[in-house]
């Protein structure tokens, strides 16, 4: 029941929210030292036949273009049933409110495009590739992959698995792109980031909210592995649909042996309470400065900042 009911609420926050006006503009925080900033959105989870979400994921890419931001990246889910018309609604308002005014779109898959799918995963993974390529001209044979952005390094991961519907499987040849990209990345000093839509397991807290809500094993210990390897790693994901949180208990934002997590709110769907405040419409801004990079977290509904939901990590 309560399920049911944050569900019905979330909706109910999607059509009030999605339709105010957006009005002010917004500024990064050290604008004379920026270095790059990007747009930051987690499970959008788009259905080709109901405008609501498809119109509030306009209100976010409107939202971030206040700061005018070099790329905005989206963790996956990027639609709800992983069907074709979905995914090429969601890749059309990508093209149209991104890559069109100029900004590189970062987009990785999530369960709910792969293993949640109207195909096999497999097919799920070429239908991904051929979108990215068609409509953001990707030009990726993989469903991992990388990206270089003003200098900066995204890696992109995706799930292997064959029949997997919620824990990705990562395999000998995705798991030396990410070691051999972040060796490349990190080489200068620079931070490198590496994009999950499931994340680390237990990094987040999971077992208070979502047990067995990361990366399947043995996958998951090797890819925590490989990050630990190097400096100034940022990992980014989604998928637990956790409220954003400060608590130690259940945080959004965290380091770990040296790497960096941060895992986004669903901006579209309902989170759970448990994890945190249950907030829809969240993103976050991120700011790369030569010394630190900094995450903001944003209402791309209601257009305002969660100052309490701001961190700044130092580079070493």
């Amino acid at each position: 029941m309560k399920a049911f009911f944050a569900k019905c609420m979330s909706i109910l926050m999607t059509i009030i929210f999605s339709f105010i006006p957006w009005t002010a503009e917004y500024s990064v925080k050290e604008p004379d030292s920026i270095k790059l900033t990007v747009g930051l959105v987690s499970d959008v989870h788009i259905n080709g036949w109901l405008p609501v979400g498809q119109a509030a994921l306009v209100t976010a890419y409107r939202d971030m273009s206040g700061c005018n931001p070099d790329g905005v990246i989206v963790l996956g889910d990027l639609v709800q049933n992983g069907d074709e018309f979905s995914m090429e609604t969601f890749f059309d308002i990508t093209k149209k409110n991104v890559m069109e005014n100029g900004r590189l779109p970062i987009v990785i898959s999530g369960n709910h495009d792969i293993g949640h799918a109207n195909v096999s995963n497999e097919e799920a993974r070429q239908r991904f590739i051929r979108l990215a390529n068609e409509y953001l001209n990707y030009n990726i044979e993989n469903i991992f992959f990388s990206k270089d952005l003003n200098g900066y390094t995204f890696i992109c991961m995706g799930d292997e698995s064959e029949d997997n519907w919620d824990r990705p499987e990562y395999y000998e040849e995705q798991l030396a792109m990410l070691d051999s990209e972040l060796a490349r990345g990190t080489e200068n000093g620079k931070p490198v980031f590496v994009l999950t839509h499931v994340p680390v397991a237990e990094i987040h807290g999971e077992k208070h909210y979502y047990k067995n809500g990361g990366i399947e094993e043995p996958f998951n210990t090797q890819f925590r592995e490989i990050l630990e390897k190097y400096e100034n790693v940022f990992c980014l994901s989604g998928h637990l649909h956790k409220g954003i949180s400060n608590s130690e208990r259940t945080p959004t934002y965290t380091t770990v042996n040296g790497v960096h997590y941060l895992n986004l709110t669903s901006y579209l769907m309902a989170n759970w309470p448990q994890g945190g405040i249950p907030l829809n419409g969240v993103g976050f801004i991120m700011e790369i400065y030569d010394n630190n990079v900094t995450f903001r977290a944003r209402n791309y509904y209601v257009h305002t900042w969660l100052t309490a939901y701001e961190y700044v990590e130092p580079l070493v």
